[in-house]
């Protein structure tokens, strides 16, 4: 059974929630789509930018749909769960994507065998260039990942993981692109600081980090090798990298990274 059979629902009408819905209903063949935020403006985009069903209210969506996707900050969870919790049966699938709730919190107030699936997505999956990291909770199944899968491809791309790795992986690819964008922002002023054209530098630093990111890709090599292909015995690369190197960059980002999975794992409790 494909995804197109299934009546999803999904709570929570912001960025991902608007990208998750515009990815589905993109399909050549669309499940059927109800949503519901509590916000009014916001159900009246939603309705007007994709012809979807909105619900009267929660306890509506998650009576009437096999697949319910939390798409709301992970203070939100909690009351949205009591409110929904006595609807579920095993027949239902619950998804979540807020950050830093484990599943043990998602599966408290549901009944024993309710499967339940987290997911980490990233803000690229606007633009279907997004990268979900799917764990499942203790009654999903293979057949569970395998929907939520299909759900999340249609942003990009989605790997499997335990969710014991769920925190690491909200540091590197769920904030990672914040980091990226700091990158773009230090290079683009750096550039204006030694004299360029700010529109100039702005096609050069993000058609640069594109093709670089592009021929990781591709080439499969190491990103220490393909430095080293950049890199001339006392050329202009060395130096720069020496820079970096003296300024702490790999210090940065490793500070960085744990302390988003450190938050990660304060958020869960």
């Amino acid at each position: 059974m494909t995804i197109a059979n299934y009546k999803i629902g999904i709570i929570g009408g912001g960025n991902m929630g608007r990208a998750i819905i515009k990815g589905l209903t993109g399909l050549s063949q669309s499940p059927e789509i109800t949503a519901w935020d509590a916000d009014e403006n916001c159900r009246k985009n939603l309705q007007q930018d994709f012809q979807i069903t909105i619900a009267q209210d929660n306890r509506e969506l998650a009576d009437n749909c096999e697949i319910i996707i939390l798409a709301v900050k992970p203070q939100i969870v909690p009351p949205v769960l009591a409110e929904i919790a006595d609807i579920f049966d095993e027949d239902k699938l619950l998804i979540s994507i807020a950050a830093g709730v484990p599943c043990k919190t998602l599966e408290k107030p549901l009944a024993a065998k309710v499967p339940a699936v987290r997911i980490m997505p990233n803000t690229p999956a606007l633009i279907n260039r997004g990268i979900a990291a799917i764990a499942a909770g203790r009654s999903a199944t293979e057949k569970h990942l395998t929907i939520a899968g299909n759900i999340f491809s249609c942003l990009g791309e989605s790997v499997i993981v335990p969710e014991s790795a769920m925190d690491m992986v909200t540091a590197v690819s769920g904030s990672g692109p914040a980091y990226v964008f700091l990158v773009i922002e230090a290079l683009l002023d750096a550039a204006v600081g030694i004299g360029m054209n700010r529109d100039l530098a702005r096609k050069l630093v993000i058609e640069t980090i594109l093709g670089a990111t592009e021929l990781v890709k591709q080439t499969g090599k190491q990103p220490m090798a393909l430095k080293d292909m950049v890199t001339s015995p006392g050329g202009t690369t060395i130096a720069g990298l020496a820079e970096l190197e003296k300024n702490g960059l790999r210090h940065a980002f490793n500070e960085a990274l744990q302390s988003a999975c450190q938050r990660s794992q304060e958020l869960g409790k």
